[in-house]
């Protein structure tokens, strides 16, 4: 791969009719990345000829790049309101964006967003809600969320993806970037690694279930994720080249992610139990753990996952005499496992039917006829080793008893993380091969030896 092809600035403001048959779009007008990239945000606001901004940041992004950003708007003497939150470790939920919205007044034409991840997507919800446009400066590399289209947020105890819009200007300084905790920087890094196992799944979807599946996107994604594995030692250091490596990377697999109006192209099986823990978390009162870092340990366990099941001996002449998994106590374990969450889980799975027994008896007869074509998807997931070694090079956590995440979290999130969402991925291909089980026992247990 000639990283020097990727350019970032080809993918801005453009539509393109596509070989998948679709039009892919984007309307984010201007990314800057560059040290003293943050003195542009008030040349970038006149250009587009807004009168008054709302700046949105908690107390630590405030300090880092918040306070200098309203002394720049006071000096262009541009008018702003600011909603500053104070707690630091923010849940994306009906509360903090009431309190938000308490402190926003009509009149605002432009919302400024100064974080990363929960901030972004907070901001991202209220700016389409609102019928405003937005703009995101970046404060650490930790997500790949900063292009994206959709907001994942908290509603009823239950982690839900909002459809949003993209934001009109992402602004990274490097001299801010490069000073983020060495865990931010771990988590981005770790964000990207579990695109390995999120376009194996979606390529599985495209096969099992028919869903839509774009092969130049894919391709994107997968030079975003060499890109930045390119970068590991760099990152690593914290050099600021590779940090704006990084960042690109970053701001690619949003890309991706909008040009599909979804996720998938960046979010499969390793997400989901990503989420799964921060629910349980956010339930148990216990302080949340960086999305990025989540979704590295569960790429680790997913790549077990298609390990195990690459090294498996199955006739694909006997699948279709699997029966449908007992589900007799289906809703009793979901009221254990995912509490005050429950009820949104049950009536996603009324919703959807994933579980059911002629969703089940139609996908294992399209396995066993795609068996070759889904051993060669198996195929192209690294082994864990390779995985551990990528994480552990930039210090990033491998396994969840590192963060404090219990066996029988793990256990759980490998068993009932696939209820969270109605995409199919790994989990819900080994729940149709009744191998689902076993598989979360055996990896519960490699994790923990």
């Amino acid at each position: 791969m000639n990283y020097s092809t990727i350019n970032l600035k080809d993918y801005l403001n453009r539509s393109f009719q596509c070989e998948c048959g679709r039009t892919h779009t984007i309307h984010i007008d201007t990314v800057e990345i560059g040290r003293g990239a943050i003195k542009e945000v008030p040349k970038i606001i006149k250009q587009n000829g807004y009168q008054k901004v709302f700046v949105i940041s908690d107390c630590n992004t405030h300090k880092i790049a918040g306070q200098q950003v309203l002394d720049l708007l006071t000096e262009a003497k541009i008018p702003y309101l600011t909603s500053i939150l104070r707690d630091a470790d923010l849940v994306p939920d009906e509360k903090t964006i009431g309190t938000i919205m308490m402190d926003f007044e009509p009149g605002c034409d432009l919302i400024i967003a100064v974080g990363s991840g929960t901030l972004n997507d907070i901001s991202r919800f209220i700016s389409h809600r609102l019928g405003l446009p937005y703009h995101i400066i970046a404060t650490a590399p930790s997500m790949d969320g900063y292009a994206s289209t959709v907001a994942p947020l908290i509603k009823n105890n239950l982690k839900t993806t909002f459809e949003c819009h993209m934001p009109q200007a992402i602004i990274s300084d490097l001299e801010i970037i490069a000073q983020a905790p060495r865990t931010m920087i771990a988590a981005g890094f770790s964000d990207v690694i579990g695109k390995y196992t999120c376009l194996a799944d979606w390529e599985l979807s495209a096969i099992i279930n028919d869903e839509y599946y774009c092969q130049r996107v894919a391709t994107m994604t997968r030079q975003s994720l060499e890109r930045v594995i390119s970068l590991n030692d760099g990152i690593a250091n914290g050099d600021p080249e590779a940090m704006e490596g990084l960042m690109e990377a970053l701001i690619l697999a949003g890309i991706s992610m909008s040009y599909v109006g979804n996720s998938r192209p960046a979010s499969g099986s390793e997400h989901h139990l990503s989420h799964f823990w921060e629910m349980r978390f956010l339930l148990e009162g216990k302080k949340p753990i960086l999305h990025g870092t989540k979704v590295g340990m569960g790429t680790v366990l997913v790549t077990k996952l298609y390990q195990h099941l690459r090294g498996e001996e199955l006739d694909p002449g006997l699948f279709e005499k699997i029966a449908t998994p007992n589900t007799n106590n289906w809703t009793e374990e979901i009221k254990r496992v995912f509490l005050e969450a429950a009820p949104e889980v049950v009536l996603l799975e009324e919703q959807n039917g994933k579980n059911s027994e002629s969703g089940h008896k139609q996908r294992i007869g399209t396995i066993a006829k795609r068996w070759t074509e889904i051993k060669e998807v198996l195929a192209t997931v690294p082994e864990p080793e390779q995985v551990v070694d990528l994480l552990t090079g930039v210090g990033a956590p491998v396994y969840p008893s590192q963060v404090n995440i219990s066996q029988e979290l793990v256990l759980d999130g490998i068993l009932y993380a696939k209820e969270i969402r109605p995409r199919y991925t790994i989990l819900q291909l080994l729940w149709d091969l009744n191998l689902l089980s076993a598989y979360a026992t055996m990896i519960t247990k490699e994790c923990d030896s």
